[in-house]
């Protein structure tokens, strides 16, 4: 490995020496062949050199290809760059000279705009590349490969895999997500790890497995072991490694082919840099000072109401004790039967938690006097505004500096949750910082199943919590642009933390590197039996400038955060709806045991069951009908019998008892569905209409009763409470069924109001979370 990473250095240093941050074509190979990776056989006849038949030989094919060598020229078909011609040297000699003359005028025809000149690019023509002419296995989609390492904003070194040649970006742009994978070079992951994340990849099926009668053309061993080289490049020349003088920014092969069982490089370029990212400690352990408090201090809370004012009743109606709440605020004694003091310097102690909610210009000031005074051990700033108007970026900059100063002496400083954020809400702490006032939203009470949630948006925050108002969350954390603490840095506190259950989280962009504490502190999270679901917004182009504007921070690539969040265990929302029923979903099932994918699907209308039947399978996995065994199927006829059912309908999964079901029938026929040894979930899906179903209220025009533990409700209750599969109900009906809705998921049912939206959300359930 000393001589690999000796040579690489050698290869970056000449390259430096020569005033380029890039890699030539045969100085890519070289970096690539140092590391074990194999090349084409092939020459490099630098500018002036005349090419010898010995040297051609040494190729050993009939056709080379000549390759203009270039720094300015980086996609060399375009000006006429890439030449396939016989193996001869008075023909290799006639394409090289052609080019010395054509493809300066082309060039700059070309690309007028660089403003770079023929002279100019004849200059910087090096030579050509002469090597051998691969005959690889055609197939058309999947004959060209990419294989990438690059260096994210987000997570530092990613290696991707998936389709390459001319038309990558078409296919990146119009393929959907799971056409390319992504895997961090940090994680040492098993060969069949990466097998495993390789499957869904289109091209993956196609090269590595059997494909109509012809044998596959590369075992998956071999491919891995392309992906390791790439994964040992982005750890040896990591930003993160201090040790490493140089960092690989970007290394691409496009396109990579197979050959006899081999991958081979056909092209390939490398960005370097000497940047490097220094990871320093995190405050992660004061996180519990603004989480659990034992003493507030406010500012900008007004005689009359105002932001502040909104949030210091807030901070007391939620428990926490006015005798331990300090306002800053001259002129006054006292708000609220809370203690007023003039400035920040008279605070009588230094208080756990400050919340600072003066405007974005009035933030600097208080923060130096906290800091300096060490008047505060975390901070919460409510400041709107603050990095996304212009003229504000240089106080955050400001405040970060100031922080990572008092922290470089040693000294304690605090830990700011924002700016720009709503607030916390935290019950073991016994306060609500955000400033929407409580008639304005209703608090969540009911179901404390150790719900954290973790919101970049205070607004989609409470929006969720406003939706599913009967989970009560430990923690509902707004964290605003990530002044000082990150999504990474609150994760990794919450991964310890034995009152948190499920995290979960929405994120528009991480700060620099932070994705990868992120991701560690998930994997840590997730192997402690916590469940961690996600939604990632900016996704689009449009996406990410909105991003950008909202909470000044830019989105990473999506498809990339998809794959490594799905490696890590964390459940990847793909929409809202989807992020809200993975929340219910996770702790309503949180007692549920996951044995496999084979579901019992049962319905009283027969296009529901046509519709379930048709989501089985999807990009994020698949649910295999389950076949009854012969007892059930007896057992389900005899239940179907008294109402004559049997003698209309067949006994299948799909299985349909018809709108002549009624009560118990429906839910004896469920009951033998869910206890067949062949099934380990099931969609019980109810269109309520039918009279023969009680699934109203009682009321004065009928007799139904839902609240009767022999109705459907009262039995589908029971049987949820009995059973430890998987199960989720459906219920297709408008506003008049929101009783039986209510009374069901009251008793912990996730219900449904669409059942193809049941099945797709079973579906991901099953194959994303580990149990």
């Amino acid at each position: 490995m000393k001589v690999q990473l000796m040579k690489a250095r050698l290869i970056f240093q000449k390259a430096e020496k020569d005033g380029r941050n890039f890699l030539l074509e045969p100085e890519v190979y070289a970096l690539l062949r140092s590391f074990g990776l194999a090349v084409p056989r092939h020459i490099f006849l630098p500018k002036g050199k005349k090419l010898e038949l010995s040297q051609l030989k040494k190729l050993g094919t009939d056709k080379v290809v000549v390759k203009i060598v270039s720094p300015l020229i980086q996609h060399k078909s375009d000006v006429g760059g890439v030449v396939i011609v016989k193996a001869s040297v008075k023909e290799v000699r006639a394409v090289v000279e052609k080019m010395y003359a054509e493809i300066p005028r082309r060039f700059s025809r070309l690309f007028g705009q660089a403003k770079i000149s023929a002279f100019e690019v004849e200059r910087s023509i090096k030579g050509v590349l002469i090597a051998e002419l691969v005959n690889f296995e055609q197939t058309g989609f999947g004959s060209e490969l990419l294989l990438g390492l690059r260096v994210s904003k987000d997570f530092g070194p990613v290696v991707t895999f998936g389709g390459g040649g001319l038309d990558v970006e078409y296919l990146n742009a119009h393929l959907k997500d799971g056409h390319s994978l992504a895997i961090l070079p940090s994680i040492n992951l098993s060969l069949k790890a990466i097998e495993a994340a390789l499957e869904p990849i289109a091209v993956y099926g196609k090269i590595a497995k059997e494909f109509r009668g012809r044998e596959a053309l590369i075992k998956p061993e071999k491919l891995v072991e392309a992906i390791q080289i790439f994964q040992k490049i982005g750890q040896e020349f990591s930003p993160f490694n201090q040790k490493a003088a140089y960092t690989v920014e970007e290394l691409e092969i496009n396109p990579l082919v197979i050959k006899q069982g081999k991958v081979v490089p056909l092209d390939g370029l490398c960005r370097f840099s000497r940047q490097k990212i220094e990871e320093k400690g995190r405050p992660v352990e004061q996180i519990q000072k603004i989480l659990e408090p034992h003493s507030i201090g406010i500012i900008g809370v007004s005689e009359k109401m105002n932001v502040g004012h909104i949030i210091l009743n807030n901070v007391i109606k939620n428990g926490f004790p006015r005798e331990r709440i300090y306002v800053v605020k001259p002129g006054l004694d006292s708000i609220e039967g809370c203690r007023c003091v003039p400035t920040v310097a008279e605070l009588p102690e230094p208080v756990d938690l400050f919340i600072l909610t003066l405007g974005a210009d009035q933030v600097y000031p208080v923060m130096k006097d906290l800091v300096e005074l060490e008047k505060a051990r975390s901070v919460i700033i409510i400041a709107g505004g603050l990095g996304e108007k212009s003229g504000t970026q240089s106080i955050e900059d400001d405040l970060r500096n100031l922080l990572q100063a008092k922290r470089e002496q040693g000294r304690s400083a605090p830990v700011v949750n924002g700016g720009n954020c709503l607030g916390i809400i935290s019950a073991p702490g016994k306060y609500d910082s955000t400033f929407i006032p409580e008639y304005k939203f209703q608090r969540p009470v009911g179901v404390k199943a150790g719900l954290a949630i973790i919101s970049q948006s205070g607004a989609y925050m409470l929006s969720r919590m406003s939706n599913q108002d009967r989970f009560e969350p430990v923690y509902a954390v707004s964290i605003g642009n990530q002044l000082d603490l990150t999504i990474g840095d609150y994760l990794t506190y919450l991964q310890d933390r034995p009152e948190v259950e499920l995290i979960a989280v929405y994120i528009e962009g991480f700060k620099p590197g932070d994705g990868q504490r992120f991701l560690e502190a998930a994997r840590k999270a997730i192997k402690a039996g916590k469940k961690i679901v996600a939604y990632k917004s900016g996704r689009s182009p449009e996406g990410q400038r909105a991003t950008s504007s909202h909470t000044a921070s830019v989105a990473g690539d999506y498809a990339v955060c998809r794959s490594l969040f799905s490696q890590a265990g964390v459940i990847v929302a793909e929409t809202i709806d989807e992020f809200e029923n993975f929340i219910k979903g996770l702790i309503y099932l949180s007692s549920k045991k996951i044995i496999g994918n084979h579901v019992g699907l049962m319905s009283n209308a027969g296009f529901e069951s046509v519709i379930m039947a048709d989501n089985l399978k999807g990009e994020d996995g698949e649910l295999v009908l389950s076949e009854f065994s012969e007892q059930t199927v007896a057992r389900i006829l005899q239940v179907l019998q008294p109402l004559g059912i049997d003698r209309l309908q067949d006994v299948h999964n799909p299985l349909d008892v018809t709108p002549m079901a009624d009560d118990a029938t429906f839910c004896g026929c469920a009951r033998a569905l869910l206890e067949d040894e062949n099934v380990d979930c099931a969609v019980i899906s109810c269109v309520p209409m039918t009279a023969a179903l009680q699934t109203l209220p009682p009321g004065e025009e009928h007799r139904e009763n839902i609240y009767n533990p022999e109705s459907f409700a009262g039995q589908m209750i029971d049987l949820f409470q009995k059973t430890d599969k998987p199960l989720v109900v459906n219920i297709d009906a408008g506003r008049l069924y929101d009783p039986l809705v209510e009374q069901l998921e009251n008793s912990g049912i996730p219900v449904f109001r669409r059942c193809d939206l049941a099945v797709r959300f079973l579906r991901k359930y099953v194959n994303s979370v580990k149990k």
